[in-house]
């Protein structure tokens, strides 16, 4: 079981935002009568039992909008008052395979990319795969604890043009002005960046001239970049960065302390090395990731420590072929992609850096990705 530390709590114990069964009743009172530009509409909630994707909603067509307004919470460990927002933990798929769609704030809207009907499901880095196969053992799943309840509404046209039609006949719990504002001022991916599929894009990264911004509160996201390099003797990354925030203020090696800012490289054998500033881990600490899917994928190295160098835009270069041999001594012979990782899901603090001048280069050649 998963343990925190007995003087770490892991933030407010704010109440429910909504009581449960409010969500339903609210909209079905606003949508009593038709709506300009809605299709359709359906109620929903995820429970502990509820296996993945067994619950469907009705079709979509490709290219059309769907809007999901969420409440409730889940729990990672509720003795220990570790939760997650709904938003977090929910997604939707269409016809049985991906791309997943994980909202990541309590509001979202989908854009079909193929027909059929609307599965949904709840998890929190629980998925082997881009399609929504399920890697955690089905009898731990249905252990969780929580519930989702939500609603999806199929819009016809554009979907702004929709919420700002019932949003004149009002609003439950601000769901509908926060998905209003979402689209309107969502922050762009930087361009040749993409999120890992276990995660949505929650608006955690975004483009600001030759810089990536970075901010997470409650949430998480990784944001990938494809890359073919070799790993040869000399291949290094090199990196400007700023951290104006550390997400936590314990160390990050336990599962539910483990809320951190890093840059990663993956390599082609699955592996990747993730360079973290930690809150108060030595500089030079290697570990693996404490979380169970992440144990064998992913190893920690504490490249700043502290809070003395905060505000300050800092290089960094990482011998990556040396730390490679060093701390993983796998089979890899290329470099695949490049991430940047932003995690308070468990703490439900705040985190905050920006990102420059990435580069991986080796003899003779390199690559700028920043």
């Amino acid at each position: 079981m998963l343990s925190l530390p007995p003087h770490v709590h892991s933030g407010d114990l704010a109440a429910e935002p909504l009581a449960p069964g409010a969500l339903s009743a609210g909209f079905a009172a606003l949508l009593a009568a038709p709506l300009p530009g809605l299709a359709a509409f359906d109620g929903f909630a995820l429970a502990e039992a509820d296996l993945p994707w067994a619950k469907q909603l009705p079709a979509a067509a490709a290219g059309q909008a769907v809007t999901f307004l969420l409440a409730g919470r889940w729990h990672v460990a509720r003795e220990h008052d570790v939760w997650v927002e709904p938003g977090v933990a929910f997604h939707a798929r269409i016809a049985g395979r991906g791309p997943l769609y994980n909202p990541m704030f309590n509001t979202g809207t989908l854009i079909a990319p193929h027909d059929g009907p609307v599965e949904i499901a709840r998890a929190v880095s629980e998925w082997a795969d881009e399609d929504g196969r399920l890697f955690t053992p089905v009898d731990s799943y249905v252990q969780g604890e929580g519930r989702i309840e939500g609603i999806a509404l199929f819009w016809q046209g554009d979907p702004l043009m929709g919420l700002q039609a019932l949003a004149a006949r009002g609003d439950v719990g601000g769901l509908v002005a926060a998905e209003i504002a979402r689209l309107q001022f969502a922050p762009s991916v930087p361009a040749g960046w993409r999120y890992y599929h276990q995660f949505g894009d929650g608006g955690i990264f975004s483009a600001h001239g030759d810089e990536i911004c970075c901010h997470t509160h409650k949430n998480v996201g990784v944001l990938q970049r494809d890359v073919s390099l070799p790993l040869e003797a000399g291949a290094t990354i090199d990196w400007r960065w700023i951290v104006e925030e550390l997400p936590a203020d314990v160390p990050e090696d336990q599962a539910l302390t483990h809320d951190y800012l890093s840059i990663a490289v993956e390599f082609d054998d699955g592996r990747d090395i993730t360079y973290m500033w930690s809150a108060g881990l030595p500089v030079g600490t290697v570990f693996p990731c404490p979380l169970p899917f992440w144990t064998a994928i992913e190893t920690h190295m504490v490249a700043r420590s502290g809070v003395a160098e905060l505000g300050r835009w800092l290089p960094e270069s990482r011998n990556l072929f040396e730390d490679y041999k060093a701390h993983i001594g796998g089979n890899a012979t290329r470099i695949t992609r490049v991430w940047m990782i932003a995690n308070s899901v468990f703490l439900r603090g705040s985190g905050s850096c920006r990102y420059a001048g990435i580069r991986i280069r080796g003899n003779g050649w390199h690559e700028t990705l920043l």
